[in-house]
């Protein structure tokens, strides 16, 4: 009986202090500048450090890959462990109270933000820091800091009550969606409980700057063109209507002419997008437009148009004496040109890249067809994130050609820039994606298998090779699907993407300009081969 009475008094007792606790304001621990001997030996003034970079090359002998800034894989063992392991191997909980805080940035088209937190009461004891991260949503880069006590460390109950800080994290998009996640370290093997995330929204531009200030700042982040017959249509997202912006205008440019659009959507059809009819362009010709809300200085929004060629000699029919052509429209008026998703490796060269490039720019002027390559929408691709933008266009398009080569079936390696350690000012690098198109065609792959094993149609999805690549580069879902040998196999490429027969009893069909002797008359065709060519010289 005495023993549960002491226990309840021992109980109270300890309850009594945290309670006046909750009362009182606690001060934030903010990280400080410590050195690595001074963390590993415990000495005073490195109670709470941050881990840089330059601390992590120290500790490992090598640079760490830039995109997880000064974080790495149990980092416990790594810096306080490798004398003692047992001060690595105790659970501690994840923490709580997690908090955002906006911090005053001089920059009005960007965000700074510090996090807060308190540590949990179960495990303090044995606490040894925090790992915070933070992502973007729809992206695939993350900041990343470490803090670090020092080895003789060792938190008592009440400082559960102890608010922790972050270094700021910078250069944040305006309207932007991101998650951070705080973990408590050391890292238990079973992963359960000893994070927090949060997901977080920065300020928009008029929420920070105010509405006057954020009208010439304010731009449409999602342009779509579509070609109807010859009427060329664009669709954009309008402005907030807190903005008060009523009209915008569109430029399109090509060969020193100029064609200038008024726009004045009516809201009351449509708040969020709007679609007008650019007029006057020129069949075949490449354009360079901008569209802006019409304010003064008003940022814009550059995209392009290629004026697709429609007209009804493209497709030719012989019989096979040779003695008589009959011409055949290539589609019905008004009918939309199938959209290809164009989809390959980096891992093969820039000369790869290049011939890819190539390849997406004929297909898209002489076989009547829209082409989606991420090489050409890096911006939508930066605002999307890679991963989103790239599952968008597979739902979206008519078509997916994968582009298969020698490096489609070897893993990438991240790069390892030469950069020097900026510190805990160095801001998200959201822009890198350079293994997207890697990953989007590993989703493609597990799609054909998936539409396989249904039965289902796979007719919305090719492969090719290149002529410097060999059919084995062919991964083993995409051979179950129609592939093609670029450039010979250009006409029956054209026939899988408009659904026209080459071949019926005693007739042929015979494409201008897309014929394998044919296609280099044309500067596209000879600019095509060239690539090519420099690609299969690199890959020897």
């Amino acid at each position: 009986m005495w023993k549960a009475a002491l226990v309840l008094y021992w109980l109270l007792g300890l309850g009594q202090p945290l309670r006046a606790q909750d009362d009182a304001p606690a001060a934030a621990i903010t990280p400080q500048d410590c050195s690595l001997d001074c963390i590993r030996q415990g000495g005073p003034g490195c109670e709470y450090c941050r881990i840089t970079r330059a601390d992590l090359k120290r500790a490992l002998g090598f640079k760490s890959i830039n995109v997880f800034g000064s974080c790495i894989p149990w980092p416990c063992f790594k810096f306080l462990g490798e004398e003692d392991p047992k001060i690595c191997q105790h659970y501690v909980q994840a923490p709580n109270d997690v908090k955002v805080e906006f911090v005053n940035e001089l920059n009005p088209k960007s965000e700074t933000i510090v996090v807060s937190w308190k540590p949990s009461y179960y495990g303090i004891a044995f606490l040894r820091g925090f790992q915070v991260s933070l992502q973007a949503l729809g992206g695939s880069s993350v900041a990343c800091q470490l803090f670090l006590f020092h080895r003789n460390v060792s938190l008592e109950a009440s400082h559960a009550q102890r608010v922790y800080k972050s270094d700021p994290f910078p250069s944040l998009s305006l309207g932007s969606q991101y998650a951070v996640t705080v973990m408590a370290l050391p890292v238990p093997e079973q992963w359960e409980r000893f994070y927090h995330s949060k997901i977080f929204s920065t300020r928009s531009c008029e929420e920070k700057n105010g509405l006057e200030q954020c009208k010439k700042d304010w731009y449409p982040k999602h342009v779509k063109v579509q070609q109807e017959g010859t009427a060329i249509t664009v669709t954009f997202n309008l402005a907030p209507p807190k903005l008060g912006i009523r009209s915008y205008f569109s430029l399109c440019s090509a060969n020193g002419m100029k064609t200038y659009t008024d726009i004045t959507p009516n809201s009351s059809n449509n708040q969020t997008h709007h679609s007008y009819q650019l007029k006057d362009l020129q069949e075949g010709t490449n354009y360079t437009c901008e569209i802006a809300a019409d304010q003064v200085d008003a940022v814009r929004k550059k995209f392009y148009v290629q004026v697709l060629h429609l007209q009804k000699d493209i497709i030719k029919e012989h019989q096979e004496s040779g003695t008589q052509e009959e011409v055949m429209p290539l589609s019905k008026n008004g009918q939309t040109p199938p959209r290809l998703l164009i989809c390959y490796s980096c891992n093969d060269g820039p000369a790869h890249v290049k011939a890819v490039m190539q390849l997406g720019a004929f297909i898209q002027q002489h076989m009547a067809t829209q082409v989606c390559l991420d090489l050409w929408e890096s911006l939508s691709v930066a605002e999307e994130g890679s991963m989103a933008w790239h599952c968008r266009q597979i739902r979206e398009s008519d078509f997916i050609l994968v582009i298969c080569s020698q490096g489609l079936n070897h893993r990438p390696k991240p790069p390892e820039g030469d950069h020097k350690d900026e510190g805990v000012n160095r801001g998200l690098d959201f822009g890198s994606n350079a293994f997207s198109s890697d990953t989007a065609v590993q989703l493609i792959r597990e799609e054909v298998g998936r539409a396989k094993a249904k039965g289902q149609d796979l007719s919305k999805y090719m492969a090719a090779i290149f002529e410097y690549s060999e059919e084995t580069d062919i991964p083993t879902e995409l051979r179950l699907v129609s592939h093609y040998m670029l450039t010979r196999d250009l006409q029956l490429l054209f026939s899988h993407l408009h659904g026209v027969a080459l071949h019926r009893p005693g007739h042929y069909l015979k494409i201008n300009h897309i014929s394998e002797e044919g296609f280099t008359k044309l500067p596209a065709g000879a600019a095509l081969q060239l690539a090519i060519c420099e690609a299969s010289m690199a890959s020897r």
